[in-house]
């Protein structure tokens, strides 16, 4: 049963001949995620509002008609049809067709930011869901040398209390060990499989069947903080979306406020009648101006200018803490990645150090001068510094691209 559940495993691990790169899950991620898909069509809406802000402002032509029959007592009754066409062109409105039409574009630029902002937290997510695969992959490898070493001290220990050179709580402990790690390869690889699931998901494919990873990159130069909020400010999409977006409640105020000015228009009509008593047809046309002002209306107009600059203020404090928060983001990624950096430096070296306590450890207990415990403990700082090691080489992975998301940039981390 040992030998299968480590053969299984071995099988199970991904071969990196034939794994998806993180660019490769990424561009598939970006053709196929109907998340991503559906906020593209935003932009589409969004390029229609402005059409039909800009048809509001232009000349419209209305046809009607009508059919009557009338009765009255003691005498015949009456029969009447007539259509009519009316043409109708704004000429002032207030400003408020035009700043309709202002905030229609600029609702555009927004659509596209962000689209922008979310094709860049698409491509993280990716990146985050491929780097715990990674993460999970390479614990299980250690999980699964630290089985295949305390399987082989099982089976020494197995030979030589056969042959009466040690007692059997040795031969006990050692079966033990083995098992409680054969448990922890086996939570580890479960651990790997739900994050490929997870990045299946992202990629929007149905199996994670074919799908595998490989490493990914862990060396950069580290710059300086000021520069990566700099460029922050400068980059950051949705950012970008809330300033245009306090732009837009401008556009909204003056729409409110366009309530309280008169409304100018031009009018054409043409039409034709006829009564049933000779069924004569009657054309007729007419042309002049028509204008309106909107003198009381129990303060809505007043309410609505309120609630519009109420709005604005809202969006102005919303960029503010969005701002902050981006700015929060960046610092905690910069120190988190360098601290990353430090820590994969130190457990680089602490892996060397535990692999030579475990070499002396099992050594000496081969020679009958030591004792299994030790070599136990070896084992078990062996396997906790080469955890330690693979923590840190995907924290620095991982916090390389937190940073390259906070300042509006995660495309970049992928090269």
């Amino acid at each position: 049963m040992k030998k299968f559940l480590t053969a299984l495993l071995l099988l199970a691990l991904p071969a990196t001949a034939n794994a998806v790169t993180l660019e490769e899950a990424a561009r598939i991620a970006l053709e196929n995620n109907p998340s991503l898909q559906n906020t593209a069509r935003s932009i589409e809406i969004a390029e229609k509002n402005f059409r039909i802000a800009q048809g509001n402002k232009g000349f419209s032509i209305t046809a009607s008609g009508s059919g009557n029959v009338s009765k009255t007592e003691g005498s015949p009754h009456g029969e009447s049809l007539s259509a009519r066409l009316r043409g109708s062109l704004p000429i002032y409105s207030g400003k408020r067709l035009e700043s309709q039409i202002e905030s229609a574009k600029v609702g555009i630029d927004i659509s596209k930011f962000d689209y922008l902002q979310a094709q860049e937290d698409l491509i993280y997510n990716v990146a985050r869901a491929y780097i715990d695969a990674l993460e999970n992959w390479e614990n299980t490898r250690v999980y699964l040398q630290t089985e295949q070493n305390l399987a082989e001290h099982e089976r020494n220990i197995g030979e030589l209390y056969d042959a009466g050179a040690k007692a059997k709580i040795d031969l006990l402990r050692a079966q033990v060990e083995t098992a409680n790690a054969q448990q922890d390869t086996a939570k580890s690889h479960a651990a790997y499989e739900v994050s490929l699931t997870n990045l299946a998901t992202l990629m929007a494919i149905d199996s994670i069947s074919n799908l595998t990873v490989e490493h990914v990159a862990t060396s950069l130069e580290l710059g300086e903080l000021e520069s990566y909020l700099e460029q922050a400010t400068e980059t950051r999409a949705d950012l970008k979306s809330d300033a245009l977006k306090i732009d837009q409640s401008e556009y909204a105020l003056e729409v409110a406020r366009s309530g309280k000015r008169p409304s100018l228009s031009a009018e054409v009509s043409t039409g034709v009648g006829a009564q049933k008593s000779d069924w004569h047809i009657t054309p007729d046309a007419s042309a002049g101006l028509s204008a309106s002002w909107n003198i009381f209306d129990s303060k809505v107009t007043e309410n609505e200018i309120q609630k519009a600059e109420i709005e604005m203020q809202q969006l102005e404090l919303k960029m503010q803490s969005d701002s902050n928060s981006v700015r929060e983001e960046v610092i905690s990624a910069y120190k988190n990645l360098k601290i990353a950096l430090t820590r994969l430096r130190t457990t680089k070296k602490a892996v060397e150090l535990a692999e030579e306590e475990r070499y002396i450890s099992v050594e000496r207990y081969r020679a009958g001068e030591g004792i299994l415990l030790d070599v136990l403990d070896s084992e078990v700082s062996l396997a906790t510094a080469r955890k330690n090691h693979v923590s840190a080489t995907y924290d620095v992975a991982r916090y390389k691209f937190d940073l390259s998301h906070a300042i509006g940039d995660t495309l970049a981390a992928l090269t």
